[in-house]
């Protein structure tokens, strides 16, 4: 295992005016509703000890799923794995220019053979309106956002939000959603109708594509498929955003993870004081870590988020477990704003045995490359992570730079030998 020692690295950070500041402790675990202790989940994984390091994964692969073009579009991002039936399917949302905006669709590729080749990307959800850049912004607003995937009757399907901009300005934007769509992948290989999980279909925009709705037993199918444990849909834009106990207002929280005793956890983003105005009170008054919340009934209910002490540029996050018991978190640990230097610009893995104390970590990818094409809400860096253990090995997607898809292939072996 190749490794960097935390002081070469801190000098680094230093360097870029960063520090990974590390709060054992930092978090009291609160209180559920009942007055019972919540866990408190804590990041050990660097200290000041000279022999505190960062891991340099080896053996990993790395694929290009996605290289931004103006013909095919230079925004993609939101990407979400799936393996099933020993095929590994990956989904994101593609855009001519800019995140969410008009036009955005679903694009995807799939693997027959553990990774080693894919196959071409093709439109899995086509666009619900005219993809316009900003510049154009509110010629045209309905887009839409990978929800990832369900299994449902032995059957594969994948999801999507839509929605649209109300608003006279970018400014005065708001979001109005749409709902959920799902198309499945049949045995054959090929892809299913795509069919609203609404119980009346949304009129379309005009001359784009009428899909019908889904009967009622098949919403609540999907509705029962996410509410189970693990299974919950990340970018879910249309159930309000919990507080956290200081006053902090969450968002994408991270599918649940199990601890021994069977209590879930389930990871949020911080998006700063719920008091803040501007765009730069939010970001200033943001804490750089995790917020986490816990259900005792197989989540029915959850307990209000705390602050973790897993260090967090502030994106979205990803976590699981591991066949050998251990479970994992995926994100940006650089705790810094993800503009300037690009907080988002390290992407790495922390390893627990308990799903409450992180105490390793290693590095997945480090050292973005620079932007190439301009963008509303581009960020340098490697960012919104998803996962999936296929078969030996860990598979991990991000988009990098909101412009490029990849997916990077770690050995379980590898992972396991981290000390």
């Amino acid at each position: 295992m190749k490794t960097l020692s935390a002081m070469l690295m801190r000098d680094y950070l230093l360097s870029m005016s960063l520090i990974i500041i590390i709060m054992s402790g930092s978090c009291t675990g609160g209180k559920d509703s009942s007055g019972r202790d919540n866990p408190e989940i804590r990041w050990t994984a660097l200290s000041d000890e000279l022999n505190s390091r960062l891991d340099l994964l080896e053996n990993t692969e790395t694929y290009t799923l996605y290289t931004a073009v103006p013909e095919s579009g230079t925004f993609s991002h939101h990407g979400h794995l799936c393996y099933h039936k020993g095929v590994l399917y990956a989904t994101w949302d593609n855009q001519v220019n800019d995140e969410n905006g008009s036009g955005q669709r679903g694009l995807m590729r799939r693997s027959y053979d553990g990774g080693l080749t894919w196959s071409p990307f093709e439109e899995l959800f086509p666009p619900h309106d005219r993809q316009v850049p900003a510049s154009e912004a509110f010629i045209g607003t309905r887009f839409q956002t990978a929800n990832g995937f369900a299994i449902i009757d032995d059957l594969l399907y994948a999801v999507t939000d839509v929605a649209e901009w109300s608003g006279n300005s970018i400014e005065e934007k708001k979001r109005a959603g749409i709902g959920k769509l799902c198309r499945s992948f049949e045995e054959d290989g090929s892809l299913g109708e795509i069919v609203w999980l609404e119980d009346e279909a949304p009129v379309p925009v005009p001359g784009f594509p009428t899909y019908k709705a889904a009967d009622r037993s098949m919403i609540e199918k999907f509705d029962e498929y996410f509410r189970q444990p693990g299974n919950e849909i990340q970018l879910d834009f249309n159930t309000p955003k919990p507080l956290s106990d200081d006053n902090h207002r969450l968002t994408e929280p991270v599918p649940s993870y199990r601890l021994d005793d069977g209590t879930c956890v389930r990871l949020y983003r911080d998006m700063g004081s719920k008091d803040a105005v501007t765009q730069k009170e939010k970001e200033d008054s943001k804490s750089r870590r995790n917020y986490a919340s816990f259900s005792y009934d197989d989540g029915k209910t959850w307990t209000v988020p705390t602050r973790t002490g897993i260090p967090d540029a502030c994106a979205r996050s990803n976590a699981g477990r591991l066949p050998d018991g251990q479970r994992y978190v995926i994100n940006n640990i650089i705790p810094m704003n993800p503009g300037g230097l690009g907080g988002r610009s390290m992407l790495a893995i922390s390893l627990s045995r308990d799903g409450l104390n992180f105490d390793r970590v290693a590095i997945i990818r480090f050292i973005s490359p620079p932007l190439r094409y301009k963008g509303l809400e581009k960020t340098i860096g490697y960012q919104y992570p998803h996962s999936v253990v296929a078969e030996n090995d860990l598979w991990v997607i991000y988009s990098v730079n909101k412009e490029d898809v990849e997916v990077t292939r770690i050995p379980l072996n590898g992972l396991y030998e981290l000390k």
